[in-house]
């Protein structure tokens, strides 16, 4: 039953819960109309069978007063009497009857021969009711009634029915008069009368179904199933939707790991930039602070240089002091060429700092281009970096080249000065104009060296500052990176969340989708779903 009723279409759900109330109404007005009707049309009979009797009854009086008014005699009157009541006639085919019979009970007037002039206190009907018996019984006890019983057919003898019949006494003759109903024929005409509203009513009610129908066919069903199936193609096109942002989602989200993780490399890289960068600048502090020290080294060399031309004036006097003074000045700018050395040893490890800072620079311009819009500023401070290292390779390049000829010049005075020794401890025949041209050769040498070892000073200023200025990019660079690094994780939980809010729609749609189905099957029932 449950299935059945889910297989119905909306239209004729809804038809059902209108006509079916309608329906049952309607049955039991027209069962209750029935019985009203079959009462009034059967006590309107009793009241006509009653008025024919009290016709017949008021025959009866006429006859008895013109009886007491001599005009018959009583034999006479009765004779005329019983010739009117057999010619009455009544009823839709003029084939009902009044009879008369008297107390004992004898049947005086009846259309039977096998009744009429003959004793019927005997006579019982089909149901063994005596019935004139009771009659008399009636009428004696209330002078007049009702009484049913059973009694043939009109239209088949064999055919036994319900009767009701009126009896009146006329107590001057001590006559009974009396006429009846057949039952049938009440209900006959009633079934006939209710046959033709039933047909009507079913013809009402076909015509109000159809057009009960039409309008919920135009009205509701087609505006349903057309919004029914606007939703259908909406919950289609979300799901797909959802869809195409969950599986977008979803790559973003791999990406933006991808990406996190290419980050967390990078960071690390310019961590070690970082790192190089700082110990770059330590280096270079420690260049400047040998290029200052041997400034002050070649300060004094020079001011040994002044006392040495100072001691060649006497260098005569004494060639022990001569000796004693160019030693000294030997073993002073042995120091210095020590200290150059250590310089030149610091600036190889400058240049190898300069190029693991522009290999690390490269590496992160690679990484700011994986990185794509978002690592263009990064991009750009790494290509900085790049240009700060070439500029503090390119000096340190110079430092070497002024540190090689520093170091050629002073091997060649040491060497200058060992041949002089040399030639002053084999000869001291050498006159004191050579010692002092020397001596200025040397003083020469040694302005030159200063002037080198300023400019030395210089770049190593210089890397310095550049080295503080690497450090500084470096730490915008590693700020960039890191906010980058907040962005992109930023940027993977709004994936995951758009991943999450993708498949919460695509459920929603799923259900949107099941509603539409639901409205479908009740609109149209399950099998046009």
């Amino acid at each position: 039953m449950k299935a059945l009723v889910k297989s119905l279409s909306l239209n004729t759900k809804i038809i059902l819960m209108a006509l079916i109330p309608f329906v049952i109404f309607t049955s039991i007005f027209i069962a209750y109309s029935y019985s009203s009707t079959k009462s009034a049309l059967l006590q309107e009979k009793k009241n006509q069978i009653e008025d024919v009797t009290k016709t017949a009854y008021h025959f009866l009086e006429s006859m008895n007063e013109k009886v007491e008014a001599g005009e018959y005699t009583l034999k006479e009157a009765k004779e005329i009497t019983k010739h009117y009541i057999a010619s009455i006639r009544y009823g839709r085919d003029m084939d009902d009857y009044v009879w008369i019979n008297d107390l004992e009970p004898r049947m005086i007037v009846h259309p039977s021969d096998g009744l009429r002039g003959k004793s019927v206190k005997t006579f019982v009907d089909k149901a063994g009711k005596p019935l004139f018996n009771d009659v008399v019984a009636l009428v004696k006890k209330q002078d007049k009634g009702f009484v049913n019983y059973i009694w043939n057919s009109k239209a088949d003898s064999n055919v036994f029915v319900e009767k009701y019949s009126y009896v009146e006494l006329f107590k001057p003759w001590g006559w009974v008069l009396g006429t009846g109903i057949y039952v049938d024929d009440v209900n006959d005409y009633i079934f006939s009368v209710f046959l033709n509203q039933a047909m009507f009513g079913f013809i009402g009610l076909i015509v109000i179904g159809a057009l009960f129908a039409f309008v919920l066919k135009t009205s509701v069903s087609n505006p349903l199933l057309t919004m029914a199936n606007q939703l259908k193609e909406t919950s289609l096109q979300v799901a797909n939707g959802s869809k195409v942002t969950y599986n977008t989602s979803t790559q973003l989200s791999a990406a933006t790991n991808e990406q996190a993780a290419s980050l967390q490399e990078t960071v690390a890289s310019v961590d070690e930039i970082s790192s190089m960068i700082r110990r770059n600048t330590e280096f270079a502090e420690d260049s400047k602070k040998s290029g200052e020290q041997s400034e002050y080294e070649v300060q004094n060399g020079k001011r040994t240089i002044d006392e040495m031309l100072y001691a060649i004036e006497n260098i005569s006097n004494s060639n022990t002091d001569a000796m004693k003074k160019m030693e000294s000045s030997n073993n002073q700018v042995q120091e210095i060429l020590n200290i150059i050395k250590e310089i030149e040893d610091k600036t190889k490890v400058i240049n190898d700092i300069v190029f693991q800072t522009k290999l690390l620079s490269f590496n992160a311009s690679v990484e700011a281009a994986r990185s794509g819009e978002s690592g263009k500023g990064f991009a750009v401070v790494a290509e900085e970096i790049g240009s700060l290292a070439s500029m503090s390779g390119a000096a340190s390049d110079e430092i070497k080249v002024l540190i090689d000829e520093s170091i050629k010049n002073v091997e060649a005075i040491v060497s200058g000065t060992t041949a002089m020794v040399n030639e002053v401890i084999q000869s001291s025949s050498k006159t004191v104009d050579a010692g002092r041209q020397k001596a200025g050769q040397c003083k020469e040498v040694l302005d030159k060296i200063v002037f080198n070892v300023q400019n030395v000073n210089g770049k190593i200023t210089e890397i310095a500052s550049a080295c503080n200025e690497q450090t500084q990019g470096v730490n915008e660079i590693t700020n960039a990176i890191r906010l980058i690094d907040e962005t992109t994780i930023q940027n993977n939980n709004s994936a995951q969340e758009a991943s999450r809010s993708a498949a919460n729609l695509k459920g929603q749609a799923d259900n949107l989708d099941d509603i539409v189905k639901l409205v479908i099957d009740l609109v149209g029932g399950d099998k046009a779903a």
